[in-house]
C-alpha cells in the first residue's frame, strides 16, 4: 500500500519504518524544512506541509491508500485557554478536515480527553459512552478532529491516554518538574482521574493493527486488564519522591474517573504490551 503520514514525530517516524519493513510506500511530512534529510531516513518521501494547507496536502497524497494523521498539540503553545482554542482547532480540525477530502480512508490518533469525565454510572468508559466537555479546547477540538475523520465509513479513530517512552521524551518526574517551572506549579487535568498511560511503542503497534485489520470506527486503546492510580495518587508520590510541593490541579482537562474499557480492540486481536509505568510508585498504598 501506499502510505501517508500526517506528521512526523517519533510516532511517525517508527510508524515509517514499520511499514517499509513490511513492504509499504511511504510519504512523510514535516513542517520543518531543516528536518526533511534526517526524516528521508526513515520514510520513501517527505513533504513539507501544514495539515491545515488542504490543496497542498490532497496534491501531495494522490493515489495514497490511507493517511494516518499523527500530528499533536504542542503544549508549550497551550498555557492558556484561549491559546489552546487557537492551537488545537489549527493542529487537529484543520488536519483531519484536509486528510479526509485527500483520502477516505484516514487512522486518526485521538485522546481520552473527549470523553470528559466519563458522565455518570459505573460501568467502564467504552465506546458508547457519549462524549462530553465540550467547551474545554482539548476534548472539543479532539472531538471535531474525529467527526471529520468518521465522514467516511473507512475512517478509523484510536483513543489514547497519555503518551510516554518516546525517544527523548520526558520522564512522568521531570513532567512534575516542568509543571512547577512552566506553569507555577498547576495542572490543567482532573486530580481523581486514573493516570492511564501508553507507550509509544503500543501506540505504534495499535496503528498498524488497525492498518492490517483494516479498522473502522472508534477504538479505545489502552491496558483493558488494570487499573491505574490517580492523577493525584500518581503526582503526589512522584512529587514527594523528589522533594517538590504538590501539584494544584485545576480540572480544566476532564478525564473518565473510572475505568476506560478497551474491550473492543482486544477482541480484534490487540494487546497493550508494556505495563503501567506508574505503579511502582503506588505499590502498597492503595487496596
Amino acid at each position: 500500500m501506499d502510505i501517508f503520514i500526517l506528521g512526523m514525530g517519533h510516532v511517525g517516524k517508527a510508524l515509517a519504518a514499520r511499514l517499509r519493513v513490511a513492504g509499504h510506500r511511504v510519504t512523510g511530512s514535516t513542517t520543518t524544512p531543516e528536518k526533511v534529510s534526517e526524516l528521508e531516513q526513515h520514510a520513501d518521501r517527505v513533504v513539507i506541509l501544514r495539515g491545515s494547507e488542504t490543496e497542498k496536502l490532497a496534491r501531495a497524497a494522490v493515489g495514497c491508500d490511507a493517511i494516518i494523521v499523527t500530528v499533536a498539540p504542542n503544549v508549550r503553545n497551550t498555557r492558556t485557554v484561549e491559546e489552546r482554542h487557537q492551537h488545537y482547532a489549527d493542529v487537529l480540525v484543520a488536519s483531519c478536515h484536509s486528510a479526509r477530502l485527500a483520502c477516505p480512508h484516514v487512522i486518526f490518533l485521538s485522546s481520552f480527553s473527549v470523553y470528559g469525565d466519563g458522565g455518570a454510572g459505573d460501568l467502564p468508559v467504552d465506546e458508547q459512552t457519549p462524549t462530553s466537555n465540550n467547551e474545554e479546547p482539548s476534548s472539543r477540538y479532539y472531538q471535531a478532529a474525529e467527526r471529520e475523520v468518521l465522514t467516511h465509513p473507512q475512517g478509523c479513530v484510536l483513543r489514547f491516554p497519555d503518551m510516554y517512552g518516546a525517544p527523548g521524551d520526558l520522564s512522568f518526574a521531570q513532567r512534575v518538574a516542568l509543571c512547577h517551572e512552566y506553569f507555577g506549579g498547576k495542572a490543567i487535568f482532573s486530580a481523581d482521574a486514573p493516570l492511564y498511560a501508553i507507550h509509544f511503542e503500543d501506540v505504534v503497534a495499535a496503528v498498524i493493527h488497525a492498518l492490517d485489520k483494516n479498522l473502522q470506527g472508534i477504538f479505545n486503546v489502552c491496558d483493558n486488564d488494570n487499573l491505574p492510580g490517580t492523577n493525584r495518587q500518581v503526582f503526589d508520590a512522584l512529587c514527594r519522591e523528589n522533594g517538590l510541593p504538590p501539584l494544584e490541579f485545576l480540572d480544566q482537562i476532564k478525564a473518565p474517573l473510572r475505568k476506560i474499557s478497551a474491550a473492543r480492540l482486544y477482541a480484534t486481536g490487540y494487546r497493550v504490551r508494556h505495563p503501567d509505568p506508574n505503579a511502582h510508585l503506588l505499590a502498597g498504598q492503595r487496596p
